[in-house]
């Protein structure tokens, strides 16, 4: 289906294009074998886990690794990813082997979708030729609609296959779990889910939590450059991201900027963002402002990462920055859209503060935003800048 197409479909219309797609596979793969060897759960030498979402999805995924980790310590692991989202997994401790699918639902590029699709057919091949002779014994995918790549793990021939219930290809599945109904369940906490079907215990789903590669020599001293400091030691700072995969998601320039006229004359404030829109958009947030760092294209992934790790505390709005503290056990105010669900989304730790203006439209899964975007756009600065005395608020 042509993408500017679907973008006129309604909910509605979509929930039930998913259902006919879903039957249809059932159709097509009803012949398909459900069993596998029981042994392979027990002690499996290779895990792939699969997720070729967004950056923030990827780095709530690593919750997975821990769990996977403590309950199968002799294990491989490896983790298919979209090339927008390969370096959260890569050089990370508990990942053995990064695969790259760029799948054409999930690319954010412009590029057309003819040109999407062929790049997702070319990925798809590469990743196929690298995991087959890899013989992984599981495949967890972990996107539960359609674009969870579970067809690749089917082709693979990987033995213990594993999926949520409302994935288009579930039938290709043979051990799966509801995606719970209830969106006020995390989504560290449907991971679970996929986990508890394959029998695994308490005590190893307590270890289902985010993690990230720790710092490099070389990630301190990019952020040693900013600051210009000698030392982690001698370094006190705010981060503050402003950008958002999805444009619809981000507070207008001017409630920053209150923001910044709180905080700078007591806080050097460093702005993080990728991207010539968000550097933009940066410049003018901190233009006559002191104690202010424009440190826009100017981060690797671990350098930021690493950034974020010492920082006093992050400020930003639904994006993966807001995943990556908590990850690091960094404290974050975060300004959230209506869009996907609150609850779902925000990042599962107390040390987040999320605000969101609650409107009945929510959550619409308009992921281009409506005309008034009231549910963020009625965030003020102020309301950030009290979460640190005040305490959470949702």
């Amino acid at each position: 289906m042509r993408p500017r197409l679907q973008a006129q479909m309604t909910s509605e219309q979509k929930i039930h294009l998913k259902s006919v797609a879903r039957h249809l596979f059932r159709v097509m793969f009803s012949r398909c074998s459900r069993q596998y060897p029981s042994e392979l759960l027990l002690n499996p030498k290779r895990i792939l886990v699969v997720n070729g979402a967004h950056v923030g999805d990827v780095v709530m995924s690593t919750a997975v690794l821990g769990a996977l980790r403590s309950a199968y310590p002799a294990s491989e692991i490896g983790f298919v990813a979209g090339s927008w989202s390969k370096m959260v997994v890569t050089n990370h401790p508990m990942v053995d082997f990064v695969h790259v699918v760029d799948h054409w639902k999930m690319n954010r590029s412009r590029r057309s979708f003819a040109s999407r699709y062929a790049r997702y057919l070319r990925t798809r091949r590469q990743a196929l030729r690298e995991i087959e002779p890899l013989h992984y014994d599981v495949a967890i995918c972990l996107h539960a609609y359609y674009s969870d790549l579970l067809s690749l793990c089917w082709q693979a021939k990987i033995p213990v296959r594993v999926a949520f219930e409302q994935s288009i290809a579930a039938p290709l599945a043979n051990i799966t779990a509801p995606y719970p109904a209830n969106p006020f369940v995390q989504q560290r906490r449907c991971f679970s889910e996929l986990l508890r079907a394959m029998s695994m215990d308490e005590f190893h789903l307590s270890q289902c939590r985010a993690r990230l590669a720790p710092d490099s020599p070389g990630s301190i001293s990019e952020l040693l450059e900013l600051l210009n400091a000698p030392n982690l030691e001698s370094t006190s700072y705010i981060v503050v991201h402003i950008g958002s995969g999805a444009p619809a998601r981000e507070l207008p320039v001017e409630t920053w900027r209150a923001l910044v006229e709180a905080l700078s004359k007591e806080y050097v404030l460093l702005f993080t963002g990728r991207g010539r829109r968000e550097t933009e958009a940066i410049l003018k947030t901190i233009s006559g402002f002191p104690n202010c760092v424009d440190a826009s294209n100017r981060l690797s992934w671990q350098g930021f990462v690493t950034t974020i790790r010492h920082a006093g505390r992050l400020y930003g709005v639904e994006s993966m920055a807001g995943h990556v503290a908590a990850a690091v056990g960094t404290p974050s105010v975060l300004a959230y859209s209506g869009i996907a669900g609150v609850a779902r989304w925000r990042p599962d730790t107390d040390l987040t503060t999320v605000w969101t203006h609650h409107v009945p439209c929510s959550p619409c899964g308009k992921m281009g935003g409506c005309g008034h975007m009231s549910c963020v756009h009625e965030i003020k600065g102020e309301n950030l800048v009290s979460s640190i005395s005040s305490g959470p608020r949702i």
